[in-house]
């Protein structure tokens, strides 16, 4: 297969490489090399081809992200990738799906810091636990146990001097429905990322540590920041039929929107807002349950 020849290859040229004074002509190299095998990950037809592209992908991308000069470099021929830098600028996300003949996905994704006590840059790997989690809106997740997602959006906050990122993220689940994801995420310990947090405000006795939707996968529907007004906007979701209540494969958008709208570290609640502009309902801050996967 050609996509080995390419990992050999390039591999062979960086190991000749001892210092960390690299061009962006090399890192360029790289590049065209990904493009390469990160098109055979997303289009190729044989689901073990699409393995183990994906596995040189990771050795090779791993590879290149060990050069500092890397983590200013774009990576901008890489469409079938997600690279999301916070507005903090403290780390790079790259972040890409690999599809399966059962109409199901798994999510690679690698995290690029800047760790001061080595005075290097380094990576987290984050491994997709997905399958394996039984009641994920109340889980607290890491590196090791993630719940996999295609991440599209980073917001960034500090509150009272730590930093918090929320990222809003894709979830194909399978053929019948999909998902999206609010995902809290911030550092901890010795470089360590965590997932999860205590911060949407729902209802008293509903603490959910993550916000899931999950609808029809025949449908579309939104998930979205709105910075201006500093809220993540999102459809309404509800069952085709009654009988179908909290069988979320069957819920679709209803046409109305709700809000989290960020207050002093926490996302707030808002049902059956105007998503036109900052009008919104304010008779309550009571969660609904349709689309919140868990309740």
């Amino acid at each position: 297969m050609k996509k080995i020849f390419l990992i050999l290859f390039l591999s062979s040229i960086s190991n000749n490489i001892i210092s960390q004074n690299v061009s962006f002509k090399l890192i360029k190299e790289y590049e065209d090399t990904l493009k390469i095998i990160a098109e055979k990950i997303m289009y190729s037809d044989n689901e073990q081809e699409r393995i183990k592209a994906n596995s040189g992908f990771i050795t090779i991308l791993k590879e290149v992200l060990a050069y500092d000069k890397s983590f200013k470099y774009q990576f901008d021929s890489l469409k079938t990738i997600s690279i999301l830098t916070p507005n903090d600028k403290s780390f790079k996300l790259y972040n890409w799906i690999l599809r399966k003949d059962n109409g199901t996905y798994s999510y690679n994704c690698l995290i690029q810091y800047y760790n001061k006590r080595k005075k290097r840059f380094d990576l987290i790997e984050l491994i997709d636990k997905s399958d394996n989690l039984r009641n994920p809106i109340f889980a607290d997740l890491d590196s090791k146990n993630w719940y996999g997602a295609l991440y599209y959006e980073i917001i960034y906050f500090k509150k009272s001097g730590r930093k918090f990122y929320t990222l809003l993220g894709w979830d194909g689940n399978d053929s019948k429905s999909t998902k999206k994801i609010i995902e809290p995420m911030y550092f901890s310990g010795k470089n360590k990322v965590k997932f999860g947090l205590p911060i949407f405000k729902l209802k008293e006795k509903s603490k959910p540590k993550r916000f899931i939707l999950e609808c029809d996968s025949k449908s579309s529907f939104s998930l979205k920041f709105n910075k201006d007004q500093n809220r993540i906007i999102f459809d309404q979701l509800v069952p085709l039929k009654k009988e179908l209540v909290g069988m979320h494969e069957y819920y679709i958008p209803e046409g109305t929107y709700n809000a989290f709208e960020y207050n002093k570290g926490k996302w707030v609640f808002f049902d059956d807002i105007d998503a036109r502009n900052k009008q919104r309902n304010k008779k309550n801050i009571k969660a609904t349950k349709m689309g919140l996967i868990g309740e």
